[in-house]
């Protein structure tokens, strides 16, 4: 007990700063690491089964590129296209929030507010249609045509 009582005050307020400091800074990293693991799930959110689709299709006379922020395969050909959903070509570009694309008969179909835009005109409706490789795009709902001068 004389040994203990021996012990320097100074040293003593060192000790107990070091391993107060160390203490803090394990917490620090644990937290960081926690905040990151978190970050990390958060990027590869199970909720849909493809991030950013892209892809195109090709008609007789251009090439409509398609993409999304995400998609779910609902079936072996059929695919669920959502958020920010655009089809894209030379000539014209619609803009969706839900699509469902079939792959083997290359057909469109969106059921959501859907906005067609060209040159000259754009087109607000309740969804569209398109058929035979985008050569036809028919429109769903109340749909309004908007021409430029």
């Amino acid at each position: 007990m004389n040994n203990f009582l021996k012990i320097n005050k100074k040293t003593l307020i060192i000790l107990l700063i070091s391993i107060s400091l160390i203490f803090f800074i394990l917490i620090l990293i644990k937290n960081f690491n926690q905040n990151k693991t978190q970050e990390d799930v958060s990027m590869t959110d199970p909720k849909f089964d493809i991030l950013n689709p892209l892809f195109t299709i090709n008609n007789d006379k251009e090439k409509i590129s398609v993409s999304a922020k995400h998609g779910d395969f609902l079936s072996k050909n059929l695919i669920l296209l959502k958020k920010n959903v655009f089809f894209e070509s030379k000539n014209f570009q619609i803009e969706s929030e839900e699509v469902t694309f079939n792959r083997k008969k290359q057909i469109a179909d969106s059921k959501k507010k859907s906005t067609f835009k060209s040159e000259g005109a754009k087109i607000n409706s309740e969804g569209f249609r398109m058929l035979n490789n985008g050569n036809i795009i028919l429109f769903n709902g109340k749909t309004s045509l908007l021409l430029d001068k």
